[in-house]
């Protein structure tokens, strides 16, 4: 049984429907100006396998070529198994089906608004092909190959003749000579959105999980050449959905575009288009969280899609924004542009008709929601023979269980009200009174904020709280944005590679290129300083290298950090020679020891185990020199008895003389 765990939004080319589309491929369409759901169908699968499941959709707007004929509406449907299929909103039915479009599964379909009658729908696939399929007949025109990789999303412009391709890389198309026009680089994770300005002078895209959408120049003579961003808008998380649309001030060359991000957060910028494009940030549009609500986890119903309002004289979007079973329709006017960003805060509100959720009532709500769940019981076979009480009779009993409830909680205040100066009294007499409110020794220290690392470097924390901060993302930005030099130092400081890593994670594209040129000036200036700033150079380049490559003011930081490295690197071979060369001249220029010399001239006794006799030839060895050493003691005896008679005789013919 598969589960479906991904909501996709749209709004209908005219803006007056909003499609709800889940993975199992059940579609719910809403009418954007009542918030009524008009029709509800599902998506037929040709065979019961998860490969089945949707993986994309697209509106369609389609024609007939009799008279007084109204405008289909349609809903074209990509799944895995490399399917498309056609879907009429106004009845609900499939109008036709293609297989094996694409092998590996369809990724992306976009409709082409042709002045002609070709009225083409246009999808890419896991097999790198582009095809193009009539919307009413279902029949496939053309297809061809655009790029070496899988492609996972198509936009098609206003006039029909050109494609924007993505997927790993992204490319321009021309869709009548099937030729690459221009490329775009900068994006290093799959394209996942895309569209056209109202004039089709300019795109825009947006891949997974970069912070950023990209605006690429869409016009001019073509080239093999890549072409560079014409601008960069940041966001807090990764957008989800873009559009654009012309400005109401139509003399001047402007128009708008917005993103709605992962966060539920909508963002609008105004692009003004003189000699090169400029683009400011117009305003922000998030959901107000309710201050009931506000010391708790539950969070309000974010943003799920949003779309500029062409019948409006002036410049409105449509936010879809709720829960998804029935979405609320807002329109918001947007205010003329200023030098700041205006934000502004939608009230939170429940939709009619539907089930109130805890979220969304309040505290009122809460338990009123409390009182209904408690009227509600279960019969089963343990009190199959009860009575089942009415529904007046239920809220009685409820009442009255409630008033006992708050009469035993008052009677325990009382009693330990009463209880409490007695308690007190025996503390004061044991000497244990403690005063409440007084902080602790550690709480004292921690106020202090006066902890060192280990290497005796100072560690950021949050003030007020006892545990390390996490991040210091606010610090540093407000250190970026003010230039302030020394709350810079501190976090520059810091050493803390996992608190490093989440803080440059958190940051802005824009602020993460101010840190990489403030940290590449200081590690030219200071060079002592090196394995300090490289920590913070490393996790730029680990979460922001997309937007540094694309961004064209970061140019320059980049080739001055690249030509301090090359300094580096060329001159350690250099030193590492030169290092081993004094080594060599210390060890032969060290002091001689004279008695250690001396002790070195004398002989040396070595034993060689080749010279080792066997066993019994040292017994016959040692047998020998004991006879030896017996004839020798023989011999001195007879010698010494000789000389001894000797000596006597000659004394005796002394005396006779």
């Amino acid at each position: 049984m598969s589960v479906a765990t991904t909501l996709r939004f749209a709004f209908s080319p005219t803006g007056a429907s909003f499609l709800v589309v889940n993975d199992e491929g059940r579609f719910r369409l809403f009418d954007t100006g009542t918030g009524r759901l008009q029709v509800e169908f599902a998506a037929r699968a040709s065979q019961a396998d998860s490969a089945q499941q949707c993986t994309c959709f697209a509106w369609a707007l389609a024609e007939k070529k009799t008279k007084n004929s109204p405008v289909r509406q349609f809903v074209i449907v990509g799944n895995g198994a490399g399917e498309l299929a056609a879907y009429d909103t106004a009845l609900g039915e499939e109008v036709w089906r293609l297989t094996d479009c694409h092998q590996g599964g369809v990724t992306g379909v976009a409709w082409a608004r042709s002045s002609d009658d070709s009225q083409l729908i246009y999808s890419v696939g896991a097999d790198k092909g582009v095809c193009a399929v009539h919307i009413l007949m279902g029949k496939l025109q053309q297809r061809f190959q655009a790029g070496k990789h899988a492609l996972t999303c198509i936009k098609a412009a206003s006039d029909g003749q050109q494609l924007m391709v993505g997927g790993a890389g992204l490319a321009m198309w021309d869709a009548s000579t099937q030729q690459r026009l221009y490329k775009y680089p900068g994006h290093t994770t799959p394209v996942d959105a895309l569209a056209f300005s109202p004039d089709g002078q300019y795109a825009m895209s947006s891949s997974r999980g970069e912070r950023h959408v990209a605006i690429w120049k869409a016009t001019g003579k073509s080239s093999k050449k890549t072409k560079p961003a014409a601008a960069l808008l940041s966001l807090d998380q990764p957008p989800v959905q873009l559009d654009a649309a012309a400005s109401a001030d139509a003399a001047r060359s402007q128009f708008s575009v917005l993103a709605v991000s992962s966060s539920g957060r909508l963002y609008v910028w105004q692009c003004q288009v003189n000699h090169t494009l400029e683009a400011s940030l117009r305003a922000t549009i998030q959901v107000e969280q309710d201050p009931a609500e506000m010391s708790t986890s539950i969070r309000q119903e974010p943003i799920h899609a949003a779309c500029f309002e062409s019948s409006s004289a002036e410049d409105t979007v449509v936010v879809a924004r709720g829960s998804s079973a029935k979405p609320i329709m807002e329109r918001v006017p947007l205010p003329a542009p200023a030098a700041e960003p205006a934000c502004i805060r939608l009230k939170p509100r429940q939709a009619e008709g539907i089930l109130l959720q805890q979220s969304q009532t309040g505290k009122q709500g809460a338990s009123k929601a409390a009182g209904q769940q408690a009227t509600a019981e279960a019969v089963g076979a343990d009190n199959a023979g009860h009575p089942v009480l009415l529904r007046g009779q239920a809220h009685t009993r409820k009442r009255q269980a409630d008033s006992e409830l708050a009469d035993s909680e008052a009677a325990l205040d009382t009693q330990a009200a009463e209880l409490q100066p007695a308690v007190v009294e025996s503390r004061v007499q044991d000497g244990q009174e403690e005063q409440e409110g007084e902080p602790t020794l550690e709480q004292r220290v921690q106020a202090l904020d006066l902890h060192q690392s280990p290497a005796g470097q100072a560690s950021l924390e949050v003030a007020g709280s006892s545990g390390k901060a996490t991040s210091v993302v606010v610090l540093l930005s407000q250190a970026l944005r003010s230039n302030d030099h020394q709350l810079l130092e501190k976090c520059f400081a810091m050493s803390n590679d996992k608190v490093m890593k989440s803080t440059v994670r958190q940051l802005a594209p824009a602020d993460a290129a101010r840190l990489l040129q403030v940290a590449v000036q200081r590690l030219q200036s200071s060079p002592h300083r090196g394995k300090q700033i490289a920590a913070w150079v490393r996790a730029l380049l680990l979460y922001h290298t997309a937007y540094l490559i694309s961004a064209p003011g970061v140019q320059g930081s980049l080739t001055g950090l690249y030509q301090t490295i090359e300094a580096r690197l060329a001159l350690y071979k250099p030193l590492a020679s030169l290092q081993g060369r004094l080594d060599l001249v210390l060890a032969q220029a060290a002091p001689v020891d004279p008695l250690a010399s001396h002790l070195a001239d004398g002989p040396m006794i070595f034993h060689d185990e080749d010279d080792e006799l066997p066993e019994a030839e040292v017994e016959n060895v040692l047998a020998l020199q004991g006879a030896d050493e017996d004839d020798t003691d023989s011999d001195g005896s007879d010698a010494l008895d000789r000389s001894d008679s000797d000596a006597s005789s000659d004394e005796s013919d002394a005396e006779d003389e």
